[in-house]
């Protein structure tokens, strides 16, 4: 049974803060300062808001539709899930609904009122209060390291504004953000625990300040520091990978010891919303508005290590996704899987789930591992947590630092075999040597970036990794298209009227062809309300 000590402070603040407003309003006008800080449980009530800021599952995941990874077609439905397929195709502008939902002042307001007023509580626990300070000072972090991912500049507020005219201040470089944001991690990690015990599970622990510090360092350059910062996790013995990938992102994964950071979702209260982005309509009356592209289900290995999957003898034209690494079948699935209820998936010919039908997969693909296997009734929504940070990633963040930093080595060998080895796929001398690859820097550096695009497939985390690299040119120009099955497949039989076979076809064009889509617009909703700030120069 899943603790609900978070979730129930959640859900008070969330009917306080629909009758009260007091996130939304300037000047703070809604509640007496006087009346409300009182106790020490109005501090842990406050603090705990935060939570309720982390990104839940059905709004990070659409991160996946703007990568080579998805394919989203939702131009009339769901704010962040719409604009997934006019970020994916590159065709957003600065008057595109809700691409302000990342620039986020409210989460920022909310934290920054939270230290302001804490010290006044009068008998408070000093160490309860230092350590609500620093799971302040994570979300706060988190936020800032956000925005500037998508927006670059972003005004640095550091102080809660007693006007609105007060709060119309301009843009301050990235640089300087991030320096505050690696300063509020480094003072966080300080106050927080290894861990917790009871009904304080979930709260952000020292580990996840210092993988969180690794993720901002890695996306930004810093290598040498990045590497430090995710060895730090890796050292302190705290975190380790759950035995099973598939299961690990199921109710019974949450909470692990692979778990840094989540959003809490409990089906009976605060459920994931995954159903209608995810779900098959024959398992669960789902809709898939989002569903795995090609690009991503053929950039898995062969279960022998063979990549491209091709290039493995036992390749079978007719059962391509056959003999893959296990995490295909536990990420997607594909024509011929079986569904959580025991049905097979055949989006060829069952009428509620053929392709391009209504409520039905577009490329052929759907996504498994995220949706909560326990959803098999119609209009249901899932109680798994969304992981946004987990031990895998920390293990991958080192890697990809630490060769970026100084080359090849024995460690970044060992951090990327124990997740292959979870995995039930061959290690890396002989993944390397298989395919006749010789060990270097850039050999490497190739081979992290497919790992982690395999291992962390339909997290939100590709679209961070295709802004970072600069790879957009590559990755999100062109045509996209369906899976091909036009050879026929075995899984599918082709009796009483139904075939195996699909053509490839053509699904959309994408646009990625300039730089300027490495930043994101300043919404024109927000440049309106406010004079100093200024558009990106690429959007002008």
């Amino acid at each position: 049974m899943k603790r609900l000590s978070i979730i129930t402070i959640l859900c008070t603040l969330t009917a306080l803060s629909a009758c009260k407003k007091f996130l939304d309003k300037s000047p703070l006008d809604q509640y007496s300062d006087d009346t409300y800080w009182t106790t020490e449980q109005d501090a842990v009530k406050f603090a705990s808001r935060i939570y309720e800021f982390l990104p839940s599952a059905d709004f990070f995941v659409c991160y996946e539709g703007m990568s080579d990874n998805a394919f989203s077609k939702t131009a009339s439905w769901g704010n962040t899930l719409r604009n997934a397929q006019l970020i994916g195709n590159s065709t957003f502008v600065a008057t595109t609904d809700y691409l302000g939902d990342e620039w986020q002042y409210g989460q920022v307001r909310h934290c920054l009122e939270f230290l302001d007023h804490v010290d006044a509580v009068p008998d408070m626990n000093e160490t309860l209060k230092k350590r609500l300070k620093a799971e302040v000072k994570v979300s706060l972090a988190y936020r800032y390291f956000m925005m500037t991912m998508l927006f670059r500049d972003v005004p640095l507020v550091t102080k809660v504004f007693a006007t609105p005219a007060a709060s119309d201040v301009p843009q301050d470089k990235k640089v300087l953000v991030l320096t505050q944001v690696i300063k509020w991690l480094d003072e966080a990690a300080a106050d927080l625990p290894a861990s917790y015990t009871g009904e304080d599970k979930g709260r952000f622990t020292q580990g996840a300040a210092w993988g969180l510090k690794a993720r901002v360092l890695l996306y930004n350059g810093d290598y040498a520091a990045a590497a430090a910062a995710a060895k730090q996790v890796i050292d302190s013995k705290v975190y380790s990978l759950y035995p099973d990938y598939y299961n690990s992102f199921q109710q019974e994964g949450d909470y692990s010891a692979e778990s840094i950071i989540s959003y809490i979702h409990v089906k009976e209260l605060r459920a994931n919303g995954l159903r209608d982005i995810l779900g098959i309509n024959s398992v669960s009356g789902g809709t898939l508005y989002l569903d795995p592209l090609p690009s991503l289900v053929d950039d898995y290995e062969s279960a022998a290590g063979y990549y491209p999957f091709t290039k493995d003898p036992a390749y079978d034209v007719h059962a391509p996704w056959k003999n893959r690494d296990p995490r295909l079948n536990a990420t997607i699935y594909y024509p011929g899987s079986t569904l959580a209820n025991d049905k097979v998936y055949d989006p060829i010919n069952n009428p509620i789930d053929k392709i391009g039908g209504d409520k039905a997969t577009y490329t052929g693909y759907a996504f498994k591992k995220m949706f909560d296997k326990t959803d098999l009734e119609a209009r249901d929504n899932g109680g798994n947590d969304w992981k946004i940070l987990r031990y895998a990633e920390v293990l991958l963040t080192y890697a990809e630092a630490a060769n970026e930093a100084g080359g090849p080595s024995a460690d970044i060998s060992s951090a990327l075999n124990e997740i292959r080895s979870r995995a039930k796929m061959p290690d890396v001398a002989t993944t390397f040597a298989l395919n006749g690859w010789t060990m270097s820097k850039e050999t490497l550096r190739t081979f992290i970036r497919h790992e982690r695009r395999i291992e962390l497939a339909g997290e939100g985390h590709r679209y961070f990794d295709i802004l970072r690299w600069r790879i957009g040119q590559q990755a999100l120009n062109g045509p996209v298209y369906t899976l091909d099955a036009s050879a026929g497949l075995t899984d599918i039989p082709a009796t009483g009227g139904k075939t195996n076979k699909y053509p490839k076809t053509k699904l959309e064009d994408r646009h990625f062809s300039t730089d300027k889509f490495y930043v994101w617009p300043v919404p024109q909703s927000i440049l309106d309300q406010a004079r100093k700030l200024q558009q990106q120069p690429e959007w002008k």
